[in-house]
């Protein structure tokens, strides 16, 4: 058989065709290979250094998710629909049901997460503002007798004087000190509160009871993020800085790969996926998730096109010749 009759046979297609059967015994092999004799500990750990470290000594990550940002924000720009009329409404529906069942956190766990300095003087702020503005209308009547009084010590002038000032200062040190103890009062009620409005928070949010409650709120906030129009999204990723996020991932990432701490993160990770799952095929993982025929078929598929492929090249045709001459 000469290389041209052979590159035609590899060239066949269906089920039976030659490269569809070497691409069928090249993912079974896989398939029933051990997991740990696919890579061992040392090489997968040193393995996934390298290609982080190459890809994050390489600028093109970065000006490659630049191009990406650029395109989804150009893509949603385009479109004036809002997002829940280009998601699907079996994936709408799906997600509504997981967030709308209950669920119950521990409170110290709430808590824990919520109760943050930065959080807490935000909550206090908005407290602050509120009581504040309450105490200043309800002071209102004091402020207006304090006006008349004011307006009657101009109209006495140097007639009616005490040892300490005139009446005026006397009326104007009534009224500041009515806003002193306003704001005093106010800033000691809102630091009082604070403990009990997070606890208030965390119980609405870890109480088994109002489980019904939260799942309520979940579902409202869904559905107030699929009323967002596609450019509201788009304004938003740009305003994200996305590439300047990116570079400050990758500087991290870098700072950690280059720490001790890493490899053993990664030695540890490798070694408990060894322990538990290093003498079970593939194939046997992929059938944990109930993906293993239809992997199976979809590799084989994806290999034997991608072997044709390679077949049709030039350099395959200097390669066979190559390999079949005398």
């Amino acid at each position: 058989m000469d290389a041209t009759t052979l590159k035609t046979k590899l060239l066949l297609h269906g089920p039976d065709a030659p490269l569809a059967k070497l691409a069928a015994l090249s993912v079974d092999a896989l398939l029933d290979t051990p997991l740990s004799a696919l890579s061992k500990q040392g090489e997968a750990v040193s393995a996934t250094r390298r290609l982080l470290e190459a890809w994050l000594a390489s600028d093109e990550a970065g000006k490659t998710l630049g191009k990406v940002v650029d395109l989804a924000v150009a893509r949603l720009q385009a479109r004036r629909s809002a997002l829940k009329e280009v998601t699907p409404a079996e994936v709408q529906r799906t997600v509504r049901e997981l967030v709308g069942r209950p669920f119950s956190p521990e409170k110290r766990l709430v808590l824990t997460i919520i109760d943050r300095p930065p959080m807490r003087e935000l909550v206090r702020q908005l407290l602050l503002d509120v009581v504040l503005d309450f105490g200043r209308r309800a002071s209102a009547p004091v402020a207006g007798v304090a006006k008349g009084l004011g307006a009657l010590a101009r109209m006495a002038g140097e007639t009616v004087k005490a040892k300490s000032g005139g009446l005026g200062s006397l009326v104007g040190a009534v009224s500041g000190e009515v806003e002193r103890q306003v704001e005093k009062r106010a800033i000691d009620f809102v630091d009082a509160a604070l403990a009990g409005v997070f606890g208030q928070l965390a119980d609405a949010v870890s109480d088994p009871k109002r489980a019904e409650e939260a799942a309520e709120l979940r579902m409202a906030f869904f559905d107030g993020v699929l009323e967002l129009t596609l450019p509201q999204l788009a304004r938003e990723v740009m305003n994200a800085d996305v590439p300047g996020g990116a570079e400050v991932l990758r500087a991290g990432l870098k700072s950690w790969l280059a720490s001790e701490a890493s490899h053993q993160g990664l030695q540890q990770v490798a070694q408990a996926v060894l322990e538990r799952d290093g003498a079970r095929t593939v194939r046997m993982l992929l059938a944990d998730w109930g993906l293993a025929e239809e992997a199976r078929a979809l590799a084989v598929e994806q290999l034997a096109a991608r072997l044709r492929a390679i077949v049709q090249t030039d350099g395959f045709s200097q390669w066979l010749a190559a390999l079949m001459s005398p």
